[in-house]
């Protein structure tokens, strides 16, 4: 939420209720722009999980080949998890790790992941 706020993409007194509330907001890109999806509440590791859930749990729309965890600096045992739970909610051919690049770096800040993927 700093990130945001420091953007310009939310208000001081957003991101401040949001941080108190332990939000964390889920980024999502259709159609080429940028909007906010669902918030998440909680710790990192449970907003994770719930995150990854949310998009990839019971979906048979998309293709299998291959999965991206990108992140932009989070701890090994988050990512381990994350890994492990996109590999229990579906069979994808490959799970490939990255870390993101200085854009999405600057504009969400240090602690994000996220899941990129095609569908069919």
């Amino acid at each position: 939420m700093d990130y945001l706020k420091k953007g310009g993409r939310c208000s001081a007194i957003v991101a401040l209720g949001a941080n108190l509330m332990k939000l964390r907001p889920e980024i999502v890109v259709q159609n080429g722009k940028m909007s906010v999806g669902k918030k998440y509440r909680g710790s990192m590791e449970r907003s994770v999980s719930d995150y990854i859930r949310g998009r990839l749990e019971g979906r048979t729309d998309l293709d299998l080949s291959r999965i991206f965890i990108t992140h932009s600096g989070v701890p090994d045992e988050i990512l381990t998890m994350a890994v492990d739970l996109v590999k229990s909610l579906q069979p994808f051919e490959e799970v490939l790790t990255s870390r993101a690049g200085c854009t999405i770096t600057s504009h969400c800040g240090p602690g994000t992941l996220g899941v990129l993927f095609f569908k069919k």
